[in-house]
C-alpha cells in the first residue's frame, strides 16, 4: 500500500477515535495507566483499515478473512458510534439551551449511562451494516422515456463490485444469477469491477462470464482498474470474453448505441485519453446514445449523449460519508438526475463495496433501467 494513503487513512481514523476516547474514556473513574491504555487502543483502532487491505492477505495467511472482518467491524463500529455521538450531543446541547429542565451534556453524571445506551445502539447498527454489506443486493428499477428509440430496452447496471481475493465467489454467483433473472437486453459493468492483481480476480471473472444478455455484456473502467493496473485489467477483460468499451461505441440497433469511456479523473491522472465525441463519432444525431462513465462529473452541454450511467459514489456506503460523497461528486449521490432538459445521468449505489463489506444507510443495488419508447 502507498505510504501516503496509509498515513491518510490513519490520520482520518484518529479524527474519529481520539474524540471518542475523550467523550467515553477520559472521565471514567479508572487509574491513569488504564486511561493511557484506552488512548493507545483508540489510536490502534484508527489504523485497522490499513491492515485489513488485501496486501496483507499473505502475511495473515488462512486467517486473513477472519482478521479482516474483525478489523473492519471494529473500525466501522467506531465510525457509527462517533456519528451517533455527534448527533446526540448536538441535539442534546440545543435542547439544554432551550429548556432549564434538560441537563447539559457536559454533566458527566448523566453522560455515562447515556454513553452506554449509545454504545449498544451503535453496536446493533454495526451488525445491521455488516448484514447489509454481505447480503445479495436488491433490484432497483428506474424508467426513462425517449422518442429516439424504436423499441423498448431493459438495461442492467452492475457497478463497483471491487473484485478481490477477499470477495466470496458464492456472492458473485448469486449476483450473476439475480441479474440474469431480470432478462435484460444488455448488461453494463460500469467500472471498479476489478480491485486486485489479475491472477487473484481471474476466478471471479470466470463467474461473471455467465452473465447473459442478447445485446451484449459491456465493461468500462473505473478508478480502481487504474490503481491496480489498467492495461493488465483491460487485457484480462478481453481475454475473458467481455466487451470493453474505452472511447468506443457499439450499435445495438439503428436507433440505440452504447458507448464507454475510461474513468475521467483517473485518465487525467494517468495520462490516458478520454474523448466522448470520438466515442460516438459515427453515430447519427437522431439515435439514442447511452454513455458508460464510472465517475459522475459535470459534462459539457454539447457532449453527444442522452443518458450517462455511472457508479463510484457507493451512495455514501457508510453514513455519514454520504455528505462527503455528495459534495465531492458534484451533488450526485444516487439515482436519476437531470443534466439539462435533454440529458440525464443515473448514478448507481454500486453492487459491491470498497474496503469493509459493510453498508449503513446506503443499500447496494442491481440497477435496472427501462428505456421506453415515447411517441413524438
Amino acid at each position: 500500500m502507498n505510504f501516503t494513503i496509509a498515513v491518510t487513512i490513519s490520520l482520518l481514523g484518529c479524527c474519529v477515535t481520539i474524540p471518542l476516547f475523550f467523550r467515553y474514556g477520559y472521565d471514567l473513574n479508572i487509574p491513569a495507566f488504564a486511561k493511557w491504555g484506552l488512548l493507545l487502543l483508540s489510536i490502534t483502532i484508527a489504523t485497522l483499515p490499513v491492515f485489513a487491505m488485501p496486501e496483507y492477505a499473505d502475511i495473515f495467511g488462512k486467517y486473513f478473512h477472519i482478521i479482516q472482518h474483525i478489523f473492519y467491524f471494529i473500525y466501522i463500529f467506531a465510525v457509527i458510534l462517533f456519528t451517533l455521538t455527534l448527533l446526540r450531543d448536538f441535539v442534546w446541547m440545543i435542547l439544554s439551551l432551550i429548556s432549564d429542565k434538560i441537563t447539559s451534556p457536559l454533566n458527566m453524571r448523566i453522560v455515562h449511562p447515556i454513553n452506554l445506551i449509545t454504545i449498544i445502539i451503535a453496536f446493533f447498527c454495526t451488525i445491521s451494516a455488516d448484514y447489509e454489506g454481505k447480503k445479495i443486493p436488491q433490484i432497483k428499477t428506474t424508467t426513462i422515456f425517449s422518442d429516439k428509440i424504436t423499441e423498448n430496452k431493459k438495461i442492467v447496471i452492475l457497478s463497483d463490485l471491487h473484485l478481490s481475493r477477499t470477495i466470496s465467489p458464492e456472492k458473485i454467483k448469486e449476483i450473476v444469477k439475480k441479474t440474469n433473472e431480470q432478462k435484460p437486453d444488455a448488461i453494463l459493468l460500469v467500472g471498479d469491477i476489478i480491485d486486485d492483481d489479475v491472477h487473484h480476480v481471474k476466478p471471479l471473472l470466470n463467474i461473471l462470464k455467465n452473465l447473459s444478455a442478447p445485446d451484449g455484456v459491456f465493461f468500462t473502467s473505473g478508478n480502481h482498474e487504474f490503481y491496480v493496473g489498467y492495461s493488465d485489467n483491460i487485457n484480462l477483460i478481453k481475454t475473458e470474453g467481455l466487451k470493453a468499451l474505452e472511447n468506443e461505441s457499439v450499435a445495438i440497433n439503428n436507433s440505440f448505441y452504447i458507448g464507454g469511456i475510461p474513468d475521467i479523473p483517473s485518465s487525467h491522472r494517468f495520462n490516458h485519453s478520454v474523448n466522448i465525441k470520438y466515442t460516438f463519432k459515427n453515430v447519427p444525431n437522431s439515435a439514442f446514445k447511452l454513455l458508460m462513465s464510472h465517475t459522475p462529473v459535470l459534462y459539457a452541454k454539447d457532449e453527444p449523449f442522452d443518458l450517462v450511467v455511472s457508479g463510484h459514489t457507493h451512495g455514501g456506503q457508510i453514513f455519514p460519508f454520504h455528505i462527503f460523497s455528495w459534495l465531492y461528486n458534484h451533488h450526485y449521490l444516487a439515482g436519476l438526475y437531470l443534466i439539462d432538459d435533454k440529458k440525464q445521468i443515473y448514478v448507481s449505489r454500486g453492487t459491491g463495496q470498497w474496503g469493509p463489506q459493510m453498508r449503513f444507510l446506503a443499500p447496494a443495488e442491481i440497477s435496472v433501467i427501462h428505456i421506453i419508447k415515447e411517441e413524438k
